[in-house]
């Protein structure tokens, strides 16, 4: 939102507020410029409001240079508000203004750049005023559209259209007349497609998505000293298997009979096993050789 002593101003893209990029303001005050992002096919409003600014006051808006009205405010209390989003065609019908591609032609006749100086600007200037007559139909005759010929168009990419006209109650304002030398402040929109203005250093750059990192299984730690505590684990218990299937088959052995020697064991039929943890204890050359001595 733009700002003045006493007023402020904005464009609104279908009821939402566009930002402003690169904001001027003058020595005086009472010029202020700022870039908006345009967008092809949409409707918009130039609003505005009266913060403090005693007495009556009245907005004249432009957009491509062309004349589009004049909107008064008549209430005494502030702050009050006011806005235009389209020449009224007749008291009962008005064409909204939208964003539209640029037209266009290969008319050497429109090489004149002079005939479209302000193509890509909205202007709003705020005047005091007074009534200078009864009321009356604020009709304004709607222009046409503007051509650009197409070695002439630099960056623009866009213009201002009037859309089909929308049918409302029956508008009718009073005849007013501006006083003074000049507008007590004039706001400047100067619009762009949000492409045109990141390529120019106007609008910040989109940024870039953060790199997520990668949520793989953690890799087994590994030392230089030997394999990793998982792989430790799994050849203890792999030999743990092999010393529990000899020492199965070894204690099948003795339970034969034996002619030569006679030797009591407990018999409560369970077969011993080795486990993981028992294998700094238990090596299986040991164990044969304890079994060879029954």
């Amino acid at each position: 939102m733009l700002r003045s002593k006493d007023f402020s101003a904005w464009v609104a893209i279908e009821g939402v507020k566009v930002p402003e990029y690169g904001v001027e303001v003058s020595e005086n005050g009472q010029d202020i410029t700022c870039w908006i992002p345009s967008e092809v096919g949409k409707k918009f409003s130039v609003n505005w409001t009266n913060i403090s600014a005693p007495g009556l006051t009245g907005g004249g808006v432009q957009v491509d240079g062309l004349k589009c009205g004049f909107e008064a405010i008549a209430a005494e209390m502030r702050p009050i508000s006011a806005f235009m989003d389209g020449i009224a065609e007749t008291d009962t019908k008005t064409r909204p203004f939208e964003f539209a591609p640029l037209e266009l032609t290969d008319d050497d006749s429109y090489l004149d750049s002079s005939s479209h100086p302000h193509l890509g600007l909205i202007k709003l200037e705020i005047w005091r005023v007074d009534v200078a007559g009864g009321y009356a139909p604020s009709v304004v005759a709607v222009p046409a559209a503007q051509k650009v010929h197409e070695r002439a168009k630099k960056a623009m990419n866009q213009q201002i259209k009037f859309g089909a006209a929308v049918e409302h109650a029956q508008v009718q304002s009073a005849q007013i007349r501006r006083v003074g030398f000049g507008p007590l402040v004039a706001f400047s929109f100067k619009y762009r497609s949000l492409d045109v203005l990141k390529a120019n250093g106007i609008a910040p750059p989109t940024p870039r998505p953060e790199k997520r990192k990668a949520t793989g299984s953690p890799e087994p730690a590994s030392n230089d000293n030997g394999p990793a505590p998982s792989d430790d684990a799994d050849a203890d218990a792999a030999e743990a298997a092999k010393i529990n299937e000899h020492l199965a088959t070894l204690t099948a052995k003795r339970a034969k009979p034996n002619p030569k020697t006679i030797k009591t064991e407990p018999s409560n039929g369970s077969i011993p096993t080795a486990s993981t943890s028992d294998l700094k204890k238990i090596k299986l050359e040991q164990a044969e050789m304890d079994l060879k001595r029954l």
